[in-house]
């Protein structure tokens, strides 16, 4: 803790620190107050659904997680765990990219660690969380992991573990940037193929509205998507080929549907040519799109009870009880794990609003690099400096 903060310094700065920043220790610190500070902006929730296949074939419904950048045996030989079959299981789960069932592992070594006051083992578990939440494109969630290990190394004075936790959440801001520049570009693009399909001029149109659709689905703009899908059928429709429009529609429409846009979803099914689909076909899509629908809604309550489990950990932890607040904290990932990615984000802010705040991404990506540079400067620890300095040349 800094020299001359006295507690009543630390609680005026409690004000200043948002619901979702309560640290897992009882203290509030004027060290992880400024940190709020530095990110009081919260990055979209965006991520990474990867897609494979030809035209009609995208597989929006199972994500192929990306942690390539995650060490994953060096990470959990770092915690030390004493259970070998839950570390062999973390493993397996990380290793297959299921880091939702993973993440209630991870919080339950954590919470076994908070009441046994080892702070370091803590530490540790709470970044490993934040690591796998960016490589995941959970960059808000990622962040309140981040924030309160990174306070843990400090209250330990743990120099590498701070400059490490301040590395995380530059590379954090760094890949919201990543993705609103993303956004931005999928969206100029969609509006290129429009006015290009509007004027007649529709050579390389379709190979950049699959672009876009593939982009989209990447950083789980569904809307987006759906909207290049619509496109896509319109273009088909000027060149006179029905069928592959008719796909098109629907392959929008499922996006819609999976998303909870029933609106939408009639719209297109109403528009459907039924000359080129048999009776049995659209009730085989009708009922697939009821399904996505129904799921979508089974989400929500999910979603919602999931939330109250997080504002009751909030609550508990609030008032001194942190080892029924973290039975909550547990309950709301269990709640969460059963839930699909789409649900996660479903809203987003528009792409104009998300490229505006990535530029205040950059300012605290720059921020916290520059102070993981110095504390690896200053402790000699060169291959950390080396990392620190590559991803400041991203900034941009």
């Amino acid at each position: 803790m800094a020299s001359g903060v006295t507690l009543s310094d630390m609680m005026n700065f409690k004000r200043y620190i948002p619901d979702h920043a309560v640290t897992t220790v009882p203290a509030l610190a004027l060290l992880i107050a400024l940190h709020f500070l530095l990110s009081s902006d919260d990055p979209a929730e965006t991520g990474i659904e990867a897609t494979s296949g030809d035209f009609g074939s995208y597989d929006y419904w199972q994500q192929e997680n990306e942690i390539d950048e995650l060490d994953i045996d060096a990470r959990l030989s770092q915690l030390e765990l004493d259970d070998a079959k839950r570390d062999r299981l973390i493993r397996e789960l990380l290793q297959q990219g299921k880091f939702k069932q993973a993440r209630t592992q991870l919080l339950e070594i954590a919470a076994s660690s908070m009441l046994a006051e080892d702070q370091k083992q803590l530490g540790d578990t709470l970044l490993l969380l934040g690591e796998v939440a960016i490589n995941q494109q959970e960059l808000a969630t990622a962040e309140v992991y981040l924030q309160e290990s990174l306070y843990l190394a400090m209250s330990r004075n743990d120099v590498v573990g701070t400059a490490r936790g301040y590395q995380l959440l530059g590379q954090l801001n760094i890949r919201a940037r990543e993705l609103a520049r993303r956004a931005a570009n999928t969206y100029d693009q969609l509006w290129q193929a429009r006015n290009s399909i509007a004027r007649g001029f529709y050579h390389g149109v379709n190979d950049n509205l699959q672009g876009v659709i593939r982009d989209n689905l990447e950083i789980r703009r569904y809307g987006a998507a759906a909207d290049a899908w619509e496109a896509l059928a319109s273009l088909h429709d000027k060149v006179h080929d029905g069928y592959q429009a008719q796909q098109a529609r629907i392959e929008a429409a499922r996006l819609f549907a999976s998303t909870g846009q029933i609106t939408h979803v009639r719209r297109l099914i109403d528009d459907l040519d039924r000359s080129l689909i048999s009776d049995f076909d659209l009730d085989s899509i009708e009922r697939e799109i009821e399904g996505l629908f129904q799921e979508h809604q089974q989400d929500l309550v999910k979603t919602s009870q999931a939330r109250d489990y997080q504002m009751l950990y909030h609550h508990y932890l609030r008032i001194g009880q942190p080892e029924r607040a973290w039975k909550f904290r547990i309950k709301s990932s269990e709640m969460l794990s059963d839930t699909s990615d789409r649900s996660m984000f479903q809203r987003q802010a528009d792409v104009i609003a998300v490229l505006y705040n990535s530029n205040f991404a950059m300012q605290r990506a720059r921020r916290y690099l520059d102070q993981a540079g110095k504390i690896y400067d200053d402790s000699g620890v060169s291959d950390g400096l080396e990392q620190t300095r590559e991803m400041e040349s991203l900034i941009y």
